[in-house]
């Protein structure tokens, strides 16, 4: 992980780092703009309806998937800045809330056994799916998003 500044990004975004500041009045800022662009690309509800698990899988490889240990850290870091401030926290239990409902709108529609709560079940997803970071931080058999799934569903079907 390394330091970055809005000079980095501004070309990414197609501005200057001074039009970066016009637009969201410093880097924390736009740090929140990102965070509630996030919430606004979860899905509200399975997009390909009776293709529930192929969509559930191409999410988890879209949005879970740490491409290498140096990326899980730098998420991770993310994470625990995040949390220490209490607006990018708020955002990130409505976007946690949010995909949790997502995820269960998905699990819902899968054989499941009949004790298995989707709702409850996508928060073990979410769960697990975090902690997979953890392992492939340290490079300590990295799990596939789609794998921790199947080895979820192993139990809950």
């Amino acid at each position: 992980m390394t330091p970055w500044a809005l000079r980095d990004v501004a070309p990414a975004a197609g501005m200057t780092p001074a039009g970066l500041i016009k637009r969201f009045g410093s880097k924390d800022a736009l740090l929140l703009a990102l965070a509630r662009r996030w919430i606004q690309s979860i899905p509200d509800g399975p997009t390909r309806p009776g293709d529930d698990l192929a969509e559930l899988r191409a999410y988890l490889d879209t949005h879970f998937a740490a491409p290498s240990a140096a990326a899980a850290v730098s998420g991770l870091s993310a994470l625990m800045r995040d949390l220490g401030s209490p607006a990018a926290a708020s955002l990130l239990r409505e976007g946690w809330s949010k995909q949790a409902r997502y995820l269960a709108a998905l699990l819902d529609h899968l054989p499941l056994r009949p004790d298995v709560d989707p709702h409850r079940a996508s928060l073990t997803l979410l769960d697990a799916l975090h902690g997979s970071l953890y392992r492939r931080a340290v490079e300590l058999d990295p799990t596939p998003p789609t794998r921790t799934l199947d080895d979820l569903l192993e139990g809950w079907t």
